[in-house]
């Protein structure tokens, strides 16, 4: 099960997802016992037969189709299975229902990957409470308290910068539904608005703490010079997990040298390429390896060798922060620690706005109260005030 894990760690899946996976692992080597069969034995007929027959079981804990398929993918490259079976099935109300919201969201609205994704995690876990066993959707038990119960449980335990945005998908999602005539029109303004609470001030990491991540990672391999080019990039340049996940060959540039990123809203950024990123970047290209036609930088370790997503971008970190014995260090920590890097320079908030793409200088500026010892001299002391 572990090596499982590994590889779905690598192929760049989200954690939630990797869970899932492992879930339907289980149930499919169960149901393999009871019916006596060994994986030469296994096809799509067997394999959709299992999701049935487990649904049916379980209506509470689903194991979706895509899961076993992925499970399955697996088994193939690894060797234990001489072809992947593809498993088509009829998708359930739930998947189906979630599918066109979320493609409503893109083409009606032009929503982005990152807010599709958040919409994914939300969508999901709520389509699957109204879903009945029998397959259909009961949009008549949503109400205002149903629909508040499932907010609050979905946010317990979260920031509230957090609870906002999920609040603010679920009113989108019922506002939808209303469009639809699946729900009445009302239900949208009873859902709770969590009150924002300003968080603490961006923490970044001390010069010890990167030290010590740079050192968990083994750069005898070629998985560990590309984690170690993502950390660098993400410590000097403080770039977010999507700007590195987009970023291609032709977003480098040698000659200057620079690299070109895609901000948020799709602003397109240049930023200079410091000597360490260069090396750590160079160090790892000369090892890389992907299929024929793949432009993206960073790489999958195992097939396909395809452009890692954000999901494989924040692993690489949560893995070598693990190694490391860093407690609650996540990428976003590094694009602050490359924010206070440049103000203990000696530089300035323009070049922290410039460096971290920050549309208003006022999000630089929130640097500030970082470190209050060099704003220190600049306040005359009481009494000596010109």
């Amino acid at each position: 099960m572990m090596e499982l894990i590994d590889w779905l760690v690598t192929q760049g899946y989200a954690p939630a997802t990797q869970r899932n996976h492992v879930r339907a692992a289980a149930r499919l080597g169960s149901w393999m016992v009871t019916e006596e069969l060994r994986l030469r034995g296994l096809d799509a007929g067997r394999a959709v037969r299992m999701v049935r027959e487990d649904n049916e079981r379980h209506p509470e804990h689903r194991s979706a189709n895509e899961n076993v398929s992925a499970v399955l993918r697996f088994l193939h490259e690894t060797g234990r299975l001489r072809s992947a079976p593809v498993i088509h099935a009829q998708p359930r109300p739930a998947e189906a229902c979630l599918a066109e919201w979320l493609r409503f969201l893109e083409v009606e609205q032009g929503r982005g990957t990152s807010w599709i994704d958040k919409a994914r995690r939300v969508g999901e876990p709520f389509l699957e409470l109204i879903e009945e066993r029998s397959g259909e959707l009961d949009w008549e038990r949503v109400d205002v308290a149903m629909a508040n119960g499932f907010l609050l449980r979905a946010v317990a335990g979260y920031s509230s910068s957090t609870a906002q945005c999920t609040a603010a998908l679920l009113r989108g999602l019922l506002t939808w539904a209303a469009d639809n005539g699946w729900v009445k029109s009302g239900i949208v303004f009873g859902v709770l608005s969590p009150r924002r609470i300003h968080s603490g001030l961006p923490k970044g990491l001390s010069v010890g703490e990167v030290a010590v991540l740079k050192g968990a990672v083994d750069l005898a391999s070629p998985t560990g010079r590309r984690d170690m080019a993502v950390i660098v990039m993400l410590v000097r340049l403080g770039v977010r997990v999507g700007e590195i996940a987009g970023l291609t060959l032709e977003d480098v540039n040698w000659r200057e040298p620079s690299l070109r990123v895609v901000g948020k809203g799709g602003r397109v950024l240049v930023l200079p390429m410091p000597v360490d990123v260069g090396e750590a970047l160079v160090d790892y290209l000369r090892v890389r390896r992907a299929e024929p036609g793949e432009r993206g930088v960073f790489i999958r370790s195992l097939p396909p060798l395809k452009a890692l997503k954000r999901a494989g971008i924040t692993e690489i970190i949560f893995k070598h922060a693990r190694i490391a014995g860093l407690d609650g260090v996540y990428p976003h920590r590094l694009r602050h620690t490359a924010a206070t890097q440049i103000l203990a320079g000696g530089g300035n908030f323009r070049q922290v706005q410039e460096l971290l793409g920050h549309a208003s200088i006022a999000s630089s500026v929130t640097y500030a109260r970082v470190d209050m010892a060099p704003l220190r001299p600049l306040a005359p002391a009481w009494g000596k005030l010109p």
